[in-house]
């Protein structure tokens, strides 16, 4: 490998672990503004009067929830018809409801047709209206970059969106990858997982393939939307014969306890041929700490059934999967 002039050399050969960068809309004007990334974002020291913040995804949703409440004049922009577009409609539909009653202003399924920026103020030409703010926060993804790593060395098409690996992480003849680069989920937990996996591969040592069917992923929001697995559309896509299960987080004893600021719902998909839970949603205030044991059980296929038979501490948040497994098991097998 090298890089800046320095050559480096490897007896058992080289891991690729050089994260994304943000992917920029092609919005004309945009590239030209000097908006702020995510890491931006996060090295400011004084919260601007007011923020635009285009993308309505995890990181968006979290920065304008943030900014907000340090008492910015938040405004968020999504092309797609609903906020956190990957998760479930009813997360989608928490979110939207939560940040407008803080005063944030929410456009969904809209058209951007162009950005500027005259040195003080930001715009977004938004379906012919003009939206503008101190600062704009681009947050629409972000994206592996392979060009100028010079994988074609070895090998790799530069071209490709994502850095593909075997199930022990293997890139190529002696190259792994882990991390965002592989296009399995930008977290860091999924990084982590995958460098044991690729260590072991290095050394040689026997150990588990990587399995991705219950990959946990938190937007942390207030309230956090914690989900595992399949949403309920994914698993229709994938043929799965669904059975859904729904409880509302304000219902439940400690919803009730905790009092304001208790929004949130537990959603369970069953795979009703076998019987076990294929994807879960956890949003509430707490909800990626509930989210743990949906994972456990998405992991290990545990049967709804012996889920429903367990004791669960009273009052907790955790006691709302019961009364999601209630409604599921009271709802009939859908196709």
């Amino acid at each position: 490998v090298t890089v800046g002039g320095a050559s480096f050399t490897a007896r058992r050969g080289v891991v690729i672990a050089t994260g994304t960068t943000p992917s920029v809309p092609p919005v004309p004007g945009l590239a030209d503004t000097p908006f702020w990334s995510n890491r931006d974002a996060v090295a400011v020291t004084e919260p601007p009067a007011s923020l635009l913040v285009l993308g309505g995804g995890a990181i968006g949703l979290e920065f304008a929830q943030a900014f907000a409440r340090f008492g910015s004049v938040v405004t968020v922009v999504e092309v797609a018809d609903r906020l956190a577009a990957l998760e479930e409609p009813e997360a989608s539909e928490l979110l939207a409801a939560v940040l407008r009653r803080e005063g944030i202003s929410v456009h969904t399924g809209v058209t951007v047709s162009s950005a500027a920026y005259d040195g003080t103020r930001f715009t977004l030409t938004v379906d012919g209206d003009s939206l503008q703010a101190d600062h704009l926060l681009v947050a629409t993804g972000r994206r592996a970059g392979l060009a100028g790593l010079g994988l074609d060395t070895v090998g790799v098409d530069p071209s490709l969106r994502w850095l593909e690996t075997d199930d022990h992480q293997r890139a190529g003849d002696r190259l792994w990858a882990v991390g965002d680069i592989t296009g399995k989920g930008a977290f860091t937990h999924v990084a982590m997982y995958q460098a044991g996996i690729a260590v072991r591969a290095i050394l040689g040592k026997e150990g588990p393939a990587a399995d991705y069917r219950a990959l946990p992923r938190v937007t942390f929001t207030d309230p956090e939307i914690g989900a595992v697995g399949l949403t309920e559309a994914a698993a229709r896509e994938s043929g799965i014969a669904v059975r859904i299960g729904l409880a509302q987080v304000p219902s439940s004893a400690r919803g009730w306890i905790h009092g304001p600021g208790n929004d949130g719902f537990i959603k369970l998909v069953e795979d009703t041929d076998r019987g076990v839970l294929v994807g879960a949603t956890s949003a509430g205030p707490v909800g990626g700490e509930v989210l743990g044991a949906l994972a456990v059980a998405v992991h290990a296929q545990v049967r709804t059934e012996t889920l429903a038979q367990m004791i669960y501490a009273y009052p907790t948040f955790h006691r709302g999967i019961e009364d999601a497994l209630r409604d599921l098991h009271q709802q009939p097998a859908a196709h």
